[in-house]
């Protein structure tokens, strides 16, 4: 499988899709980035996708959770930008919800479900994005609209 972005220049994303750009949600960055896949395996009924930030670790003792997408359909090709908010995609809850952080900085579940840009408070990070290409669909209830979450702590 190929995956690529528009929005990923010289491997730097975009100021748009973090703390640099004009796009919040009660504080955090939510216009996510256009992101497309191809040359996907047989069989492949969804695609799932986690974008994580390692880099983190020193700062909030934690991997950051920044975007959980689960069940896309394999024939949408892409996520445009904006999708996280603009589409009905099955969206887990990200780190702006971890109770490891200051009272302050912690969001509510159903705020910090979907696309959490990148915010590094130290220095430029590396994020890590993973795409799965699955042979079912997930039985996963949305962040959004459940008291299930998908979540890690």
């Amino acid at each position: 499988m190929e995956i690529f972005s528009n929005n990923i220049i010289n491997g730097y994303l975009m100021d748009d899709f973090g703390h640099r750009g004009k796009q919040f949600l009660k504080g955090k960055p939510s216009r996510s980035f256009h992101i497309a896949w191809d040359k996907i395996p047989k069989n492949t009924e969804s695609l799932s996708l986690m974008l994580l930030d390692h880099d983190a670790i020193p700062v909030c003792g934690f991997s950051w959770i920044h975007w959980i997408v689960a069940n896309i359909d394999p024939d949408y090709k892409e996520l445009k930008e904006n999708a996280s908010m603009e589409m009905d995609l099955l969206e887990g809850v990200t780190s702006w919800y971890s109770k490891l952080l200051p009272k302050e900085a912690q969001l509510s579940k159903e705020d910090a479900t979907g696309y959490g840009g990148c915010a590094p408070p130290d220095r430029p990070h590396q994020y890590t994005l993973h795409v799965y290409a699955l042979n079912k669909k997930l039985n996963l209830l949305n962040g959004k609209r459940s008291s299930n979450y998908i979540y890690s702590n």
